[in-house]
């Protein structure tokens, strides 16, 4: 049966295998590529990237210690916005080279603005957490 923990464990494994795959293609990259202007352009992508993946696996690591409404999965989630951002960002200086490359620094600065959201929700739950654990 799937349960709580089961999902919190899958995604660990998620994040690791992301992380394995980054670092894999940014070793092995140099070698089937010999253009600057690839190489240049995932190596700026390949920073947020991980920035992004580090603040997930913090915050996941903080929901299985059961810290759900805590500051510290606040930062996290900004950490992961702002690279979003940035990873964006570099993507549409490259879309200038690949016109393509526009649609995935959309989607990429779409998700920088979810997270952004969803860390303004989190700061607001937690000024409702507090304000209810000093009501008796």
């Amino acid at each position: 049966m799937w349960n709580h923990s089961k999902s919190l464990l899958l995604t660990a494994w998620w994040i690791r295998i992301a992380l394995a795959v980054w670092l894999i293609i940014a070793v092995v990259l140099p070698f089937f590529y010999r253009k600057p202007a690839v190489l240049a352009l995932f190596y700026l992508v390949f920073v947020p990237v991980l920035l992004a993946l580090y603040g997930l696996h913090k915050m996941l690591h903080n929901i299985q210690k059961g810290q759900i409404f805590s500051k510290e999965n606040t930062s996290a989630l900004r950490l992961v916005s702002w690279a979003c951002f940035f990873a964006a960002v570099f993507l549409l200086a490259g879309s200038c080279i690949w016109p393509i490359l526009i649609f995935a620094a959309g989607a990429i600065g779409f998700l920088g603005l979810f997270a952004r959201v969803i860390k303004n929700m989190l700061t607001e739950a937690i000024l409702i957490k507090e304000e209810n654990d000093f009501t008796i």
